[in-house]
């Protein structure tokens, strides 16, 4: 169902993008123009989504999910994606297949693409791996890496997915490219008291998320241990629509505290953007998910 913006300009992204699709279907050039219509500088264009194949949530929230990431994307008015694996107990309701380049058709009408490398559960394989990799040279829009669930909150044995040398490689390789492409993390506040010190220094991005919506009010206090932690890498406010602890939606005021908090750092630069989280539950009636989408048409347009 096609849902009409508060100044019509859907139609034509729903146009731009039925229209790509098409036009590569048929083997022609796919039009890659804007979709969504992020000015430089305003809130809009520091948003992004945490998006995983449709459904693959159903596990935690025991309703049906429909929505791709594309149409999370429009739907929101978002431009910035992050695409995600599913994890081994997630795929049995859906995952993204190789070849992952017929997946990026549907995802050029947007600004910026990253897509994971680790995905859910810390999930990895050396094809996927390559077959980011081969995205990253060849996709316009393709501006870094994600390391989802990447580190473990346990104190002893095991740091990460990939050892201190192996993500030294996926560096390289991603310097090698020769456009700037970032690496991105997700980084629990449990994660805040163990020594990654020599994982921080090859990640460009992380991503604060907090994982019990009681715990929103210390978003900032949590942000300011990360900046001690690792003061020279840039930092993403993660937001989460749906409390996967209490199984229901995140209540609106605490909904709003995340969202007003966020936009705060975000103007006063202590945070490149914000990330909502995720497609999978976008279409199932939550009221955070309508309150965010309404919050976003309000402030989306607004200079940072």
């Amino acid at each position: 169902m096609i849902h009409s913006s508060r100044d019509g300009r859907f139609s034509r992204r729903a146009f731009i993008t039925t229209t790509g699709v098409a036009a590569a279907a048929c083997g022609l050039e796919a039009m890659t123009g804007p979709g969504i219509e992020a000015r430089a500088g305003t809130v809009r264009d520091h948003l992004w989504l945490f998006t995983v194949p449709a459904n693959t949530d159903f596990g935690s929230v025991q309703r049906r999910s429909l929505m791709t990431p594309a149409e999370s994307g429009l739907y929101f008015d978002i431009p910035n994606l992050i695409i995600v694996q599913a994890s081994a107990g997630e795929s049995k309701y859906g995952r993204f297949e190789l070849p992952f380049a017929q997946y990026a058709i549907a995802l050029r009408p947007f600004k910026r693409i990253v897509w994971s490398v680790t995905g859910s559960g810390g999930i990895n394989s050396e094809a996927e791996t390559r077959e980011v990799m081969k995205l990253a040279r060849s996709t316009p829009n393709f501006t870094g890496i994600m390391l989802d669930d990447f580190f473990s909150s346990k104190k002893e044995g095991k740091k990460a997915v990939f050892t201190v040398e192996e993500l030294g490689r996926i560096r390289q390789e991603l310097k090698s490219i020769g456009t700037r492409l970032d690496i991105l993390a997700t980084y629990y506040t449990q994660l805040l008291d163990l020594d990654l010190s020599e994982y921080l220094k090859l990640i460009d991005v992380l991503t604060l998320w907090t994982w019990r919506s009681a715990e929103i009010p210390d978003i900032e206090k949590n942000l300011t241990r990360l900046d001690k932690v690792a003061p020279n890498t840039r930092k993403l406010l993660g937001c989460y629509m749906y409390d996967f602890d209490l199984r229901k939606s995140v209540a609106i005021p605490a909904m709003e505290q995340q969202c007003e908090t966020g936009l705060r750092l975000l103007k006063q630069k202590r945070i490149e953007g914000m990330i909502f989280l995720s497609n999978t539950v976008a279409d199932l009636g939550f009221e955070s998910v309508e309150w965010t989408r309404n919050w976003i048409q309000k402030v989306g347009d607004a200079k940072v």
